[in-house]
C-alpha cells in the first residue's frame, strides 16, 4: 500500500520549493535580454530567454554599479545569481547579482547603441575638440605601469623630445571597475599636476577586453575635461568610443608620443634655419636703411644755408613786388591821365576856354538857350572861362528859322 502523500497549502508548498532553491545558493545562467523594464526606483526587470524556455530575472538597483554596459533588448548576456519562487505568483525567478555581456556580437550591438546615444547627444562633434599645445611642458599618462603600452610611449617621447616631463597615473586598462580608476586618474592629472595634456593608452586586446573604454561613465569624463586629451587604446584597427569622444586619436602609444611632443631634432634644425633667414633679412633690412640714410644726408641742407637761400628768396621777391607795384603805378598814372585829358575836352569850362559864355536868367538861374526865354530889361549873367558878368537885356531877337532844300 502507498504511503499517504502529504497535503501542503500553496504558502507550504513555495516556501518548500524555496527552501530547496536556496540549497542551490548561486547559478550562472547564458540567455538572451527580453522585455527590459526600469522600475520608478531604478529596479531592472526582464526576462532570460534561449530557444526552449524563459525565466524571469530581477536586479536591484544596489547591485548595478557592477554593470559593464546598459543592458538591452536582444543582448546576449551571463547572469549570476540566485534562484527564488515569486510568491503572490508562484513564478520562478533569478535574483541577479552580476551581469555580463556575452560574445563580440552581443558587444557590438550594445557598442553601437550607445555610440549612437552619444552622438546624438554632440559628445563626439567636431566642434568640441581641443587643439593640441604645440610644445607641452609636461604629458600625464594614463595607463599601466605593467603594460607594453607605457614602454612604447615613454621611449618614442625619449627619441623625439627627451626634455617634456612625464606624470604617469597607474591605473587598471582592463578588468571590471578598471574605468573608474582611469576616470580618477585623468582628474587627479588635470587637477593637480596641471598637465598640459593627458594621453590615455593601453595596448591592444579583443573587445571585451578593451571594454573599459567604451564605458559611458569614462566617455562622458573625457568629454567633460578641460586640458586636451588623446586616446591611443590598442592598435590601429581598434576602435573604441573614447577614440571618438577625445581631442585627437592615435592609432598607437608610439603614435601619440610623435602627436603630442614635436621633434626636437627637426625644431632644432628649424630653428637654427629660421635664425640664419632673420639674420639674413636684417643685414638686408640694414643696408636698405644705410643707403635711404645716405639719400636723406645728401637731401639734407644745413639751417643757415637754408636761411640764407631763404632771405635771398626774399630779397628777389621784395625787388620783383617793388618793381610790380613801380610798373602799376606808372601804368595807373598814364591812364589818369589819359581819363583827365577826356574829361577836359568834354569839360565846359574848356568849351569856355575857346572864347564861349554861358548866358543864365540870374532871376532863377535857368540856362538860357533862346531869345524868347528873357526880355528887355531883364538882368542875366554871362559865365565865361575865367569869370562873370552880370548884364541887363535891352533887346532879344530871334534867328529866323531856315528852309529846308531836298
Amino acid at each position: 500500500m502507498a504511503e499517504p502523500v502529504p497535503v501542503l497549502q500553496v504558502g507550504e508548498l513555495v516556501e518548500l520549493v524555496r527552501g530547496s532553491l536556496r540549497d542551490w545558493g548561486e547559478v550562472v545562467v547564458e540567455g538572451e535580454i527580453a522585455s527590459l523594464f526600469r522600475s520608478r526606483i531604478g529596479h531592472l526587470y526582464f526576462d532570460l530567454k534561449d530557444e526552449s524556455a524563459l525565466v524571469r530575472a530581477v536586479m536591484f538597483r544596489g547591485d548595478q554599479w557592477r554593470l559593464e554596459l546598459e543592458p538591452l533588448d536582444g543582448l546576449l548576456v551571463r547572469a549570476r545569481g540566485r534562484l527564488d519562487v515569486y510568491p503572490d505568483r508562484g513564478s520562478l525567478q533569478l535574483i541577479v547579482s552580476e551581469l555580463a555581456p556575452r560574445g563580440d556580437g552581443a558587444l557590438r550591438v550594445a557598442l553601437e547603441r550607445l555610440r549612437a546615444a552619444l552622438a546624438a547627444e554632440g559628445l563626439f562633434d567636431a566642434t568640441h575638440k581641443q587643439p593640441l599645445p604645440f610644445l607641452p611642458a609636461r604629458i600625464g599618462l594614463v595607463t599601466s605601469t605593467q603594460g607594453a603600452a607605457i614602454h612604447d610611449f615613454l621611449r618614442a617621447l625619449r627619441q623625439r623630445c627627451p626634455a617634456v616631463e612625464v606624470v604617469v597615473y597607474d591605473a587598471r586598462v582592463q578588468g571590471e571597475g578598471a574605468w573608474r580608476e582611469l576616470v580618477r586618474g585623468m582628474h587627479l592629472l588635470e587637477a593637480q599636476a596641471k598637465v598640459d595634456v593627458i594621453v590615455l593608452a593601453r595596448g591592444g586586446g579583443s573587445l571585451e577586453d578593451l571594454w573599459n573604454f567604451n564605458r559611458e561613465e569614462l566617455v562622458r569624463a573625457v568629454f567633460e575635461l578641460d586640458t586636451p586629451v588623446v586616446s591611443a587604446v590598442g592598435h590601429e584597427v581598434d576602435w573604441t568610443l573614447c577614440d571618438f569622444v577625445a581631442d585627437v586619436r592615435a592609432a598607437t602609444p608610439t603614435a601619440a608620443a610623435e602627436l603630442v611632443a614635436p621633434d626636437a631634432a627637426a625644431l632644432l634644425l628649424r630653428i637654427d634655419t629660421l635664425e640664419r633667414r632673420g639674420a639674413q633679412r636684417v643685414r638686408g633690412l640694414l643696408r636698405e636703411l644705410a643707403h635711404r640714410l645716405a639719400a636723406l644726408r645728401r637731401a639734407l641742407v644745413h639751417p643757415a644755408q637754408r636761411l640764407r637761400e631763404l632771405r635771398r628768396r626774399v630779397a628777389e621777391l621784395r625787388l620783383r613786388l617793388h618793381g610790380s607795384v613801380l610798373r602799376l603805378h606808372e601804368r595807373r598814372a598814364a591812364r589818369l591821365a589819359a581819363l583827365a585829358g577826356h574829361l577836359d575836352a568834354l569839360s565846359p569850362l574848356a568849351v569856355l576856354g575857346r572864347g564861349y559864355a554861358l548866358a543864365f536868367r540870374e532871376a532863377d538861374g535857368q540856362l538860357l538857350r533862346a531869345p524868347a526865354e528873357v526880355a528887355a530889361g531883364d538882368a542875366i549873367l554871362l559865365r565865361l572861362a575865367r569869370g562873370r558878368i552880370r548884364a541887363t537885356v535891352r533887346e532879344s531877337e530871334a534867328e529866323p528859322e531856315r528852309e529846308d532844300r531836298d
